[in-house]
């Protein structure tokens, strides 16, 4: 049998253990290079739209922006994803149809 103290060290542990993840994730500057590298991506496009307004160019906002937006959609998904459609669809038709039959029962008497 598991005692709660076995359990609170466990947990204790896993907290020890999370923060020295990111303790050294933060001391090798894993974060300040996503950063910098968003920063170089604005920079880019900050030179490209001057650029472009002194070749007098069609300025469009969509050809500055840094669209960081990953799309994770696989096959795998989008089949989760219909099938929860379909299954929400049905329930509630089939919810409908209960609840009509009760109200009819109810509003004849």
């Amino acid at each position: 049998m598991i005692s709660y103290k076995k359990i609170f060290h466990g947990f204790i542990w896993f907290l020890f253990l999370s923060f020295l993840v990111l303790y050294f994730s933060q001391a090798n500057g894993y974060y300040e290079d996503l950063n910098n590298k968003k920063a170089t991506l604005t920079e880019e496009k900050i030179k490209q739209f001057e650029k472009d307004v002194k070749d007098g160019k069609e300025i469009k906002v969509e050809n500055y922006v840094v669209n960081m937006k990953k799309d994770y959609g696989n096959a795998v998904s989008n089949f989760g994803l219909y099938t929860s459609k379909t299954f929400a669809k049905y329930f509630q038709k089939g919810l409908n149809k209960i609840f009509g039959g009760v109200d009819k029962v109810v509003s004849d008497k």
